[in-house]
């Protein structure tokens, strides 16, 4: 629901003005969208069992290994936020379920996985192990990683320097701890065990500085913020000038969603 209480961190004040989607949304369409989300779910849900019962009827399904994933996840007008684009767990978190017979049963794995990992494991699940290091792919295969034990100081990496955003956000998941890296803003940390719902920015708590200091390591290993945001922002400068500057991208109007291969995109004014 819209917590018209929420406080936002400055790097989300800033998108909510560049996409402010929840001016629109009044109680009687909160309820609407929410709807529309379950329905959406529930249709995804059938169309799924449909795909089930035809590797069933065709005799494969215990041949088959099946992987439930999403890119991304949906605020839901959670901290008045609609859609996706930041690092909070409703945008960033996301479902991953696998069954196929050489998969536990009934096992919950604690290990942080990410998107990276669901080509290795394509890959291992043809027996084309090789291609992991002739690739180069990053990631490690999820049937390798299902079957052992928890490795809960593994690292998940997320970015962002998309719509809405004037510098890029970067974010990593250490066990328990979510560290939030805005380039040009102050980081957000967050206890997930204790604080599931990152209300409690702990990052100017003094008992956290060495959990702030090890996160930070951690990511720089990974990237170093700021030279990866300043080459997207001037790459996508480049990209403005390319289509004849500001003014004229902005009178030519907006479109809904990013066309299919082979269609233009349909501009509204």
């Amino acid at each position: 629901l819209i917590d018209a209480d929420a406080l936002l961190h400055p790097w989300m004040q800033n998108l909510q003005r560049n996409r402010n989607f929840n001016d629109f949304v009044d109680a009687n369409t909160c309820r609407r969208i929410i709807a529309n989300y379950y329905g959406c779910v529930s249709y995804v849900d059938f169309n799924i069992g449909k795909i089930i019962d035809c590797l069933d009827v065709s005799g494969i399904l215990e041949d088959t290994i099946i992987i439930y994933t999403s890119d991304h996840g949906e605020n839901l007008g959670t901290r008045q936020i609609w859609g996706k684009l930041n690092m909070y767990e409703e945008s960033a978190a996301i479902p991953l379920l696998i069954s196929g017979a050489s998969i536990p049963s009934g096992n919950v794995c604690n290990t942080p996985v990410s998107l990276l990992d669901v080509a290795p494991t394509i890959v291992d699940a043809v027996g084309l192990n090789s291609m992991i290091d002739r690739e180069g792919l990053r990631g490690n295969s999820l049937l390798k990683i299902a079957k052992e034990p928890d490795q809960v100081d593994r690292v998940a990496f997320s970015e962002y320097y998309g719509p809405g955003a004037d510098r890029a956000a970067f974010m990593i998941r250490q066990g328990n701890y979510k560290y939030i890296h805005y380039v040009n803003y102050e980081p957000e940390l967050f206890n997930l065990d204790a604080d599931p719902d990152e209300l409690n920015n702990l990052y100017r708590d003094l008992r956290y500085e060495n959990v702030v200091k090890d996160c930070d390591t951690t990511l720089r290993r990974i990237v170093d913020p700021d030279d990866a945001d300043n080459r997207a922002y001037l790459d996508q400068s480049a990209l403005v000038e390319k289509h004849g500057g500001r003014e004229k991208i902005i009178d030519k109007g907006a479109f809904q969603g990013s066309p299919v291969p082979g269609e233009k995109p349909v501009f509204v004014n």
